[in-house]
């Protein structure tokens, strides 16, 4: 099951741009020249629709740039050293000790039989590879080409390395596109979706989040679309529909069937069949 497809292109709506830093360019990491990863990052460039840069000193100042480099292709501040990458290397080696469990709130969420998942959002890929660890078949949608691009990087990474890829069993898929119309076009509905959308942080305080998840927002922005996402999943999921929220946020939609509590957010249920009606943002 593991690999990468291009779903339906969409064009994306005014409503959804992407932030202020979103990423200028691609550039080679400082080995490039010797393995290969300038013809590497001026192909990705060319299908992203992004400048090439010679090197991350002559980007632009205070922007982001996508930097492939020996050991992946990772999303970087000009001002950093480091970036983010899909990882799963980590997920995969938390299964043997135990640290992965059908205890935990998003597998309850999710349902504790092995089942087959369409994560709408999927991200850096984090719960997807952690639900394909688990068992689960699951397949991660992403619409920004540029988070896709991360994620593909990262599958193909996981698939090169023979214990990771063991503890994903192939379970893994990466699809590029809206999920809502990935969604609607499946010949075989998935047995759950889950979404986590990304909303505009209450706080201040919400700046300094995990690097990995600052990036991506400012490369996707926020998501006013996620209550027609989450009515389009629950017209077509055969079980359910899971939400990942903040602690203390309004649900997506009315109708909740029941909610399951994190440590920092809150996972809705909605149980499918049930005629889905918009509700508060």
């Amino acid at each position: 099951m593991g690999g990468v497809h291009r779903g339906t292109e969409v064009e994306r709506s005014k409503d959804h741009e992407p932030g202020s830093g979103a990423v200028v360019g691609v550039c080679p990491g400082r080995s490039g020249s010797a393995s290969g990863l300038v013809e590497r990052s001026r192909a990705l460039a060319d299908e992203l629709g992004l400048a090439f840069i010679a090197s991350s000193s002559r980007a632009p100042a205070g922007s982001l740039i996508l930097v492939m480099g020996a050991r992946g292709l990772e999303v970087r501040e000009t001002s950093a050293r480091r970036g983010v990458k899909a990882d799963f290397a980590s997920i995969a080696g938390s299964r043997g000790r135990g640290h992965l469990t059908r205890r935990q709130p998003l597998v309850r969420a999710i349902g504790r039989k092995p089942l087959t998942v369409v994560d709408a959002t999927a991200g850096l890929g984090h719960d997807a590879a952690l639900l394909a660890v688990l068992g689960y078949d699951v397949t991660a949608v992403e619409r920004s080409p540029v988070v896709a691009a991360l994620l593909e990087d990262g599958l193909d990474r996981a698939n090169a390395d023979a214990t990771v890829a063991a503890a994903l069993g192939g379970r893994l898929r990466v699809v590029v596109g809206d999920a809502r119309y990935i969604l609607a076009g499946m010949a075989e509905p998935p047995d759950v979706v889950y979404v986590d959308p990304m909303f505009p942080p209450k706080r201040k305080t919400s700046a300094l989040a995990k690097k990995g998840i600052r990036l991506v927002r400012q490369i996707v922005g926020d998501d006013p679309d996620a209550a027609d996402l989450v009515r389009v999943a629950r017209e077509r999921a055969e079980r359910r529909v899971v939400v990942k929220l903040p602690s203390g946020a309004n649900p997506v939609m009315e109708g909740v069937s029941t909610s399951i509590e994190g440590k920092l957010v809150r996972y809705d249920v909605y149980l499918t069949g049930a005629p889905a009606a918009a509700g508060p943002h």
